[in-house]
């Protein structure tokens, strides 16, 4: 008796994740909203706002604005660039900015590619 009693439960189941597929296939298909659930909290406006507490920030948008870095600052990484001290530079540019190791790196890797940040 258990055995049948696992065997509807894990029917039960199959049919209930199919139907959910199927209706979610059906709503994007007709473009109708899908929550996801785990979206981000939108990007903080102003350059100077905190962002909330606990909340997620998207980290960079296409289109949006550079860090801001003085001339000097860009001047600076070059430098650094231009005598082999990568690290430094990603070092300058957090110290900068205040962004953290990946943002700056990134930052780096842009103005060696591009000349700007």
């Amino acid at each position: 008796m258990s055995l049948l009693m696992m065997l509807l439960a894990l029917l039960g189941a199959v049919a209930v994740l199919g139907l959910g597929s199927w209706v979610t296939g059906r709503l994007r298909r007709s473009g109708g909203a899908v929550d996801d659930g785990g979206a981000a909290a939108p990007a903080v406006e102003a350059a100077g706002a905190v962002p909330p507490a606990g909340g997620y920030t998207l980290l960079e948008e296409p289109g949006a604005p550079a860090v801001p870095l003085s001339a000097e600052d860009v001047e600076r990484v070059r430098a650094l660039l231009a005598q082999g001290r990568g690290n430094e530079a990603v070092g300058a540019v957090r110290d900068a900015t205040g962004a953290d190791e990946e943002r700056a790196a990134h930052i780096v890797r842009r103005i060696r590619a591009t000349g700007r940040p």
